[in-house]
């Protein structure tokens, strides 16, 4: 059993450092800038936008919801005794979401 879990984690690592030159000669250029600009690299970094977006947004919803729950929180309390910081996490990581889905409709 041990000798087939190797093979098979010998077989994923080569299969993924075999993946790498294929994705790399995707483009023309890697940096093309302004000049390499085409429209499928522009749908690409769009594409990723909303992801990372959705992603920001998704995080903001599970530190909102399970702040009283981390053990790391229990209890904590700002010596200010305005918002707390788990709030003005919430409030970047929503505003930050926020600016990427919106740059992916551009």
């Amino acid at each position: 059993m041990q000798r087939l879990s190797l093979y098979l984690v010998l077989i994923l690592l080569l299969w993924g450092m075999g993946a790498d030159p294929v994705l790399a000669n995707k483009f023309e250029t890697i940096s093309g800038g302004v000049n390499g600009m085409n429209q499928e690299k522009i749908e690409l970094l769009k594409t990723i936008s909303l992801y990372a977006g959705g992603f920001l947004l998704f995080l903001s919803m599970i530190a909102l919801l399970t702040r009283k729950r981390f053990e790391g929180f229990v209890g904590y309390s700002s010596r200010s005794g305005g918002t707390s910081t788990t709030l003005i996490g919430v409030a970047v990581l929503t505003f930050a979401g926020t600016v990427f889905i919106a740059l992916s409709f551009l």
